[in-house]
């Protein structure tokens, strides 16, 4: 399907759906709100978007929600591309390996293969997850079993959420245990990757006050796409297993679950095909590896193993609620790397072709490698109290949290020894400390039945530190020189603050406007480069700040139509860029491989639109269901050396049309399908003057099954149209998304 297709279908959809909203009923009070996977109208869905229990249709902010119901209809999700697929202004950064992919919300930048902090805000039950040397700006696997909903909160969240929510923030909100006895199993096989895949959950009231849940996640792929010759392996084979177990209390005022879980997994590695030019000096004939076969001396092995406990609940005090959540997390994260990422019989083959010239061949290392370990515990608290008065005219709300997380991570490297050079490679320790403490409140008033005036604010103190060096590997010694030895603390404040006038239109039609800010936290760099660098390297940079001007208009004039359209304004002061020393082999003052590092690169402006639907309407014995979503964004440098360029790894256009369709078919069995339409286009990968564009992209994923009473059986296509694209690319690397993947399914109910 074309661009141009897509864009006439939706316009189509979107016709179809408007003349519903003219013959729409005043929206349901809130008091009949239900649970989410439960009402036809995504608006009724209660959520905690602002902290509190609210509607979703009723609150001032562009924010979705995906429910259970939603989910299992496309098949579940087991990472962020399969989660986040049909949500505006959100993409997902796909480096092919959970250890170092990562979110973006709303042309909000990136921290790719860094050990800086995301710039959207990270939560699993209410509680912040992100952060540390590797691994720690994405979800692992085990985040997105038996999920109960995720709230997706588009556009800046400081004020609620603090550090890292300058795009939005995204909490994951797992099932809890319901006093019933219920449960689930579901196993899937992959044909292409030879990949089974099993996921349940057992549900039990041991009595009216005490409810457990059991979820177990299991995965064996011993097949993929990306190969490894010289091992005999797939970069992208995946093993293992994860568990979850949960006991709530419930009992008068008091609501409180516990939670501990436990993943083990060996997660696809980091891999990359090495892709020069023709003409690049050295490679006068270029070179370029096949596009699914790298030859690699260093066997591809990434893991990603936790440790996560977790308390959270409520307690009625009559006129106010108090919220908690406590959360623990170890988290260890390792992977290996072939640097120069070929072996010596590719090399020996390309120079006797003549496509190498012996002189670059020897300046290849061919046994190079790193090896990559992190090990990051972190402890998050967070505590608020919320309430109403003045006949629920006024609501307000008062909280503090605390983050406290240690990260120790190391890089070795491996190199073949010379006469001029003995060594064997490197060791380089670094030690991450951060303690963030912050008070945050609201504060909203009716000032008419149709008019709310709500402001937020949040003060936040982090203390930072970082300890880094560089040893030689087989001698121990210090090496690198003053650019190696790093000790540096930082301790930035931030007031993050949200200001919001909402009016409610009639007919279940609200439109908002709001002002606010929010901060992406500063860090440091481990590599302060050669002394010969064009650039130079700060050993630590500060926040990057974002003040965000938004108006929307969301509604739900029925309960088979939610609709919300918003358009948004950022300016950036102090942008954390990823940014390269100026070194390389051709620059005769610095003749050495680039270094690349996070700095302050200037202030920037980013911009947008976005809007979706989302329609249910009952057909014959079942029932349609149709999500549509499309997002503009925009954005550049205004200041710096940086100055008018574009902002990187930002799409002009992200769209998804979801489509799901439930009829009678015999007896008692029910036919489902599910069609999910994804596309991606524009944007450049790097802030540079010579920066490539993205891949544009259109995929299509496609379901269909039957259920059967409790049972149920399916058949997929993922990628129908088998579109390969670059998910990442530089000068000398590609990074390719994976081909199309048919499947089977059984699940059933109880």
């Amino acid at each position: 399907m074309t661009r141009k297709a897509v864009l006439m279908a939706s316009a189509g959809l979107i016709s179809a759906i408007l003349p519903a909203v003219g013959q729409a009923q005043t929206a349901p009070p809130a008091e009949e709100t239900v649970a989410a996977g439960d009402q036809d109208n995504q608006g009724d869905v209660v959520v905690t978007a602002r902290r509190r229990e609210e509607r979703l249709a009723d609150i001032p902010t562009a924010v979705s929600v995906i429910d259970a119901e939603s989910l299992a209809s496309r098949g579940g999700a087991t990472d962020s591309r399969e989660l986040l697929a049909d949500q505006p202004s959100v993409r997902f950064n796909n480096l092919s390996s959970s250890i170092n992919s990562e979110i973006s919300i709303r042309a909000s930048s990136t921290a790719r293969a860094t050990n800086g902090d995301p710039s959207i805000g990270l939560y699993v039950n209410g509680a912040y997850i992100g952060g540390g040397g590797v691994g720690g700006r994405y979800f692992t696997r085990l985040d997105f079993l038996d999920v109960g909903r995720i709230e997706v909160l588009r556009g800046t969240q400081g004020a609620l959420y603090g550090r890292n929510a300058v795009g939005g923030a995204i909490n994951i909100v797992s099932a809890q245990p319901q006093f019933d006895t219920s449960g689930y199993i579901r196993a899937r096989y992959d044909f292409e990757t030879e990949g089974k895949q099993v996921q349940g959950a057992v549900n039990v009231a041991l009595s009216d006050s005490v409810a457990v849940r059991f979820s177990g996640d299991g995965i064996s792929q011993t097949g993929g796409f990306f190969y490894n010759p010289d091992h005999d392996t797939y970069f992208d084979r995946q093993k293992g297993y994860g568990a979850r177990a949960q006991i709530r209390f419930r009992t008068g005022p008091l609501d409180l679950t516990l939670l501990a879980e436990r993943q083990d997994l060996d997660t696809p590695a980091v891999h990359y095909q090495i892709s020069i030019a023709r003409g690049t000096p050295g490679y006068p004939n270029g070179y370029s590896q096949p596009k699914f076969s790298y030859a690699w001396n260093t066997k591809p092995r990434a893991t990603q193993d936790h440790n996560t406990y977790q308390a959270f609940g409520t307690l009625d005090l009559g006129g106010a609620t108090l919220s908690a959540t406590s959360y623990y997390r170890n988290r260890k994260s390792q992977y290996d790397l072939d640097n120069d990422g070929i072996d010596a019989e590719s090399v020996a083959a390309a120079v006797a072709a003549g496509i190498i010239p012996q002189a670059t061949a020897r300046l290849t290392d061919v046994f190079g490698a790193s090896y990559v370990i992190d090990r990051t515990r972190s402890f998050n608290q967070d505590l608020h109290l919320s309430g109403t008065g003045l006949g629920s005219k006024l609501t307000w709300l008062i909280g503090g949290d605390v983050l406290i997380l240690n990260s120790d991570y190391q890089v070795t490297t491996f190199r073949t020894p010379t006469a001029l050079n003995t060594s064997t490679g490197t060791r380089a320790p670094v030690s991450l400390s951060y303690k963030s403490y912050a008070a945050y409140g609201s504060l909203g008033y009716d000032l008419t039945d149709s008019l709310n005036l709500t402001g937020e604010v949040r003060y936040t103190r982090d203390d930072r530190s970082l300890s880094a060096r560089l040893f030689d590997r087989g001698t121990g010694a210090p090496a690198g020189g003053a650019a190696r030895v790093i000790d540096v603390q930082i301790k930035p404040d931030n007031i993050s603050y949200n200001v919001t006038a909402a009016y409610k239109a009639g007919g279940g039609v609200l439109a908002y406007a709001k002002v606010g800010s929010s901060y992406r936290a500063g860090g440091f760099n481990t590599n302060l480069g050669d002394p010969r660098q064009p650039n130079v390297i700060p050993a630590a940079f500060g926040n990057e700040n974002s003040t965000t001007y938004e108006i929307g208009v969301k509604g739900a004039p029925d309960r088979s139509l939610f609709f919300a359209f918003a358009g948004y304004y950022n300016n950036l002061k102090n942008l954390i860029a990823q940014l390269d020393n100026g070194c390389i082999l051709t620059n005769p003052t610095c003749p050495i491989a680039a270094t690349t590092f996070l700095t302050n690169a200037g202030n920037a402006r980013s911009y947008g639109v976005e809007g979706e639907l989302s329609v249910t309407q009952p057909v014959a014995n079942g029932r349609f269901r149709a999500s549509l979503n499309a997002s503009w964004q925009g954005g550049k440098v205004t200041s710096g050396r940086y100055d008018n360029l574009r902002l990187p790894q930002v799409p002009d256009f992200l769209g998804a049309v979801n489509l799901n369709f439930r009829h009678g078919f015999i007896g008692r069995s029910t036919l489902v399908a599910n069609a999910l339409y994804s596309v991606q286009f524009g944007g450049l990968q790097e802030l540079r003057v010579n920066s490539v564009k993205l891949d544009d992209y259109d995929l299509i994923n496609l379901r269909l099954g039957i259920e059967i009473d409790k049972a149920s059986f399916t058949v997929f296509a993922n990628n129908v149209g088998n579109e390969v694209y670059r998910v990442a690319r530089d000068t000398t690397i590609n990074r390719y998304s994976t081909p199309r993947v048919i499947g089977v399914e059984a699940s059933y109910r109880w």
